[in-house]
């Protein structure tokens, strides 16, 4: 038997056999580079310029974000301290106040004490002076009496004589 030789078979033939024209295939892949070339450079480009852009967009408003927070909580320590002192503050202020009131209240107990002191030292100095006039008054009416009763003796032992 005689075999037969084996024909070499080429690529161009395997294509054809498969029903793949080479032609066809170079015109679709200049279509596929034209239409990927148009994509990129119309579609995919702004598509991504826009997609960072508000990819920033949200990185700038979360950053904002976290600023904000920060600032919240240094604001509300500030305004818990601030209450704190202002509370210390008020503390010491009704504190002095409160001395204060001890103070002027002792003033013017001291002071109407010393009032009343003078007031009564000048009241005895008054009724001792009344007392001494009484005195001196009532001493004149008893030697003006005695003047009288001795006249009338007198008097009496005149006629008498």
């Amino acid at each position: 038997m005689v075999r037969p030789v084996p024909q070499r078979i080429t690529s161009m033939e395997i294509l054809h056999a498969f029903g793949i024209e080479w032609k066809l295939i170079v015109i679709q892949a200049l279509n596929f580079a034209v239409v990927l070339f148009v994509l990129h450079r119309y579609a995919y480009k702004p598509i991504m310029a826009m997609l960072e852009k508000r990819e920033q967009t949200i990185k700038e408003g979360v950053e904002a974000a976290e600023d904000a927070m920060k600032e919240k909580e240094r604001t509300e320590s500030a305004r818990t301290q601030i209450l704190l002192e202002a509370r210390e503050e008020g503390g010491k202020i009704v504190e002095d106040l409160h001395k204060q009131g001890i103070e002027a209240e002792r003033k013017i107990l001291r002071e109407a004490q010393e009032k009343s002191a003078a007031t009564l030292a000048e009241a005895k100095s008054k009724a001792e002076e009344e007392r001494d006039y009484i005195l001196r008054e009532s001493e004149k009416e008893v030697a003006r009496m005695a003047t009288l009763a001795a006249e009338k003796i007198l008097r009496g032992s005149e006629v008498k004589a």
